[in-house]
C-alpha cells in the first residue's frame, strides 16, 4: 500500500501519512522520544541540519496523526541495490497503539515494494523495547535470525594449515570483472548466510549495494583462484568503515568446489595483511545459523562484540 494521501488503517483511529517539511522536527521528536530530554533536542536538531544538507534523507519518514497531532512516526532509508533500511515504529503510549504501529510499518512495506524496492531490513539490539519486535513482525517484517558481530586485531597474522592449496589474488577491475562475477555467483550457492535473500536482487543489485557499504576501493576486492582448478574460486570484499577506525569483510564467500579446504581461513590471513597498514581492527557479521563461519572466524581468533536480530520482508 503506497500512501501520499491521508489514510485510515482500520483500528488505528489515525491518519497514516508520509511527512511533510513542515513536521519533520515534531515527527522526529516522536521518533526520539525515548532519548532524554536535553539530549532529544540537540539530536532533533543535528538532524534536520544533516537533512538540509543532504546527509540524511527524511523522505522516507512517515507519520501517524490523530486530531492534528503526531503520536507516532517511522523512518526508512533507501539503500543501494534496490535495498531499504526501516526502524522500527515509534508510537506514544495511547489507546491502540499497537494498531497504529502495525499501521505504520505496513504503510511504509507498501510504499517500498510500489517503488520497486526488493528488501527492506531492520535491526534490532538489546536497547530496543520489546514492543518493536512485535510491531515489525506483525506489520510483515517477521524476526528471520541474528547477526553475530566479530572482530579481531590485525596485528598479529593468521596461521594457514600447511595442506591449504595456495591461492592466487587478484583485484576487480575491468579484465577481471567477468570471471569476478561467474565467481561470485557461485558462492550463493547452498549458502547459509541469510539464505532467505537468494534469488530475491540480480547479481547487480548485490555489486551496488558491496559499493555503497564502504569506502569503495577496487583494490580490496579479492577474487581468489586455485591453480588448475576451474571452480575453486572465492570472493573476498573489504571496505574502511566510515564511522570508526576499522576495515570491514563485507563479504566472504567460496565456491562449492573451495569449501572444507582450509581455503576460508585463507582469505581472512590474506584479509589481516591488507587491512595491516591501515587498521588496528578487522571487523565482520555473520549469520547465527552459519555454524561453519562461526567456526572459522572463532578459530581465527574472532571474538563477538555485538548481536542484532534481523527482522526481513522481501518482494521477489
Amino acid at each position: 500500500m503506497a500512501l501520499d494521501d491521508p489514510s485510515t488503517m482500520p483500528g488505528s483511529n489515525c491518519e497514516i501519512l508520509r511527512c511533510s517539511l513542515a513536521d519533520r522536527g515534531a515527527a522526529l521528536g516522536v521518533l526520539y522520544r525515548r532519548v532524554s530530554g536535553t539530549l532529544r533536542a540537540g539530536l532533533i536538531a543535528d538532524t534536520l541540519r544533516d537533512a538540509a544538507g543532504g546527509a540524511i534523507d527524511l523522505s522516507g519518514l512517515w507519520i501517524a496523526r490523530r486530531r492534528q497531532r503526531i503520536i507516532g512516526a517511522l523512518l526508512t532509508q533507501p539503500l543501494a541495490g534496490r535495498a531499504a533500511g526501516l526502524w522500527a515504529p515509534e508510537v506514544e503510549v495511547t489507546w491502540g497503539r499497537s494498531a497504529t504501529a502495525l499501521a505504520l510499518v505496513r504503510a511504509a512495506l507498501g510504499d517500498l515494494h510500489a517503488r520497486g524496492f526488493r528488501i527492506v531490513q531492520a535491526l534490532l539490539d538489546d536497547s530496543v523495547p520489546r514492543d518493536a519486535a512485535n510491531d515489525l513482525t506483525a506489520g510483515g517484517m517477521p524476526r528471520v535470525t541474528e547477526l553475530v558481530y566479530l572482530e579481531r586485531p590485525t596485528a598479529d597474522p593468521l596461521e594457514v594449515r600447511l595442506d591449504t592449496p595456495p591461492l592466487s589474488w587478484t583485484p576487480f577491475g575491468p579484465a577481471t570483472e567477468a570471471d569476478f562475477r561467474a565467481v561470485l555467483q557461485s558462492t550463493y550457492v547452498d549458502s547459509l548466510d541469510m539464505p532467505e535473500l537468494e534469488g530475491i536482487r540480480s547479481l547487480d543489485d548485490i555489486l551496488s549495494s558491496h559499493r555503497a557499504g564502504g569506502r569503495f576501493d577496487p583494490t580490496r576486492w579479492r577474487l581468489g583462484r586455485v591453480s588448475g582448478e576451474s571452480g575453486a574460486g572465492l570472493v573476498l570484499l573489504l571496505s574502511a568503515l566510515h564511522d570508526r577506525a576499522a576495515w570491514e569483510v563485507a563479504y566472504l564467500g567460496l565456491a562449492p568446489a573451495a569449501r572444507g579446504r582450509g581455503l576460508g581461513r585463507a582469505a581472512l590471513a590474506h584479509a589481516l595483511e591488507l587491512a595491516r597498514p591501515h587498521s588496528p581492527r578487522l571487523e565482520l557479521a555473520v549469520d547465527l545459523r552459519n555454524e561453519p563461519a562461526i567456526r572459522l572466524y572463532q578459530g581465527a581468533g574472532f571474538t563477538p562484540f555485538d548481536r542484532r536480530a534481523v527482522h526481513l520482508a522481501t518482494f521477489p
